[in-house]
């Protein structure tokens, strides 16, 4: 392989055995990076370690439950044993819920949306930080989305905990910055991840569901998880540098467009 954007940097990719996760481990293992899949499907994150030792890449798997803190530190130890002490984490790890009246969310599901999607990102970059400290740099980068932004209707609370992945995003950039350790955050739009196909093929009309949600972008189609990738790629090299608390929003437009 040749050198690369990230030659010899240890990444870790949470929810990297699928769609952006997977996409963005790939990417990195290309461009040089020893990657950790951190991720609690162990089959499909098998599939993508293997994909990257294909192309002559190196990757490793933890199974690791993000909403776990001790699963976390272990699969951080695993990391720096089997491939080194971490500079670049991505919080990629999440899931999404729909909810027609937020009167009727239990508790549990509440407490289990912000274990992962928020409070799991939190203790993922606890995990490294003392590394990155030590290194006196490093790099986060923060899943956020659309929902981060604008609120839509049906995704209560998915939405709060986009909304709050970028005050994290900024809290963690202002106490961490003297230290160079740089984090902002990823805003796609909507992307043809597994779970969406997944979910537009139990309809009635796969397709034009698919069609509609892509209209609702100025660019009038939904993004791959690749054109995710590469944008977590320039957040996680010196090309971004002086870049820190900030939101880089890929969304094919949908933020800019109104629509009633």
């Amino acid at each position: 392989m040749m050198a690369g954007r990230l030659e010899n940097k240890v990444a870790i990719v949470t929810g990297g055995a699928d769609g952006i996760g997977r996409a963005i481990s790939i990417l990195y293992a290309q461009e040089g990076a020893k990657v950790c899949i951190a991720d609690i499907n162990d089959e499909l994150a098998g599939q993508v370690v293997a994909e990257i030792a294909s192309f002559g890449g190196k990757a490793m798997f933890a199974h690791t439950d993000i909403s776990d803190p001790a699963s976390i530190a272990a699969m951080v130890n695993q990391t720096v044993e089997t491939l080194g002490e971490p500079q670049v984490l991505v919080n990629n790890a999440g899931f999404i819920t729909f909810t027609d009246d937020p009167a009727t969310l239990d508790r549990a599901t509440w407490k289990k949306i912000f274990s992962v999607n928020l409070e799991g990102m939190w203790e993922c970059s606890r995990a490294v930080l003392p590394f990155m400290r030590k290194a006196g740099e490093g790099v986060i980068v923060n899943l956020g989305s659309v929902h981060s932004f604008q609120i839509v209707g049906g995704h209560f609370p998915y939405a709060i905990t986009k909304h709050g992945v970028i005050g994290l995003t900024r809290s963690l950039a202002v106490e961490y910055g003297p230290e160079n350790i740089r984090v902002n955050a990823l805003c796609p739009g909507m992307v043809e991840t597994p779970t969406a196909m997944a979910t537009w093929a139990a309809m009635d009309d796969p397709e034009g569901v698919r069609k509609a949600v892509g209209d609702l972008h100025p660019l009038r189609r939904n993004a791959s998880c690749e054109e995710m990738a590469y944008p977590a790629l320039f957040l996680a090299t010196h090309e971004s540098s002086f870049m820190t608390g900030q939101s880089l929003i890929v969304d094919g437009g949908r933020s800019a467009f109104y629509s009633d």
